[in-house]
């Protein structure tokens, strides 16, 4: 099972941290991102939350784009 599908069947929210190491990224990226809006998330009290299934559907958008840009 792949990642994507791994993630669509999570029923759980994925904190910050986890979703850090996820996308490889920096807390400063992450919440850069979050706040322009480019990856949702939702906020509970200072800490944001992420859906595993909206994460998925990001994660495969993003995966059939690359695919799509010319060399």
């Amino acid at each position: 099972m792949d990642l994507i599908e791994q993630l669509r069947q999570r029923n759980t929210f994925l904190s910050t941290l986890e979703t850090m190491d996820l996308l490889d990224m920096s807390r400063g990226t992450l919440c850069e991102w979050v706040r322009a809006g480019r990856i949702s998330a939702v906020r509970k009290g200072n800490a944001y939350l992420f859906d595993p299934r909206r994460l998925a559907d990001w994660l495969a958008e993003r995966t059939t784009n690359m695919g799509r840009r010319k060399a």
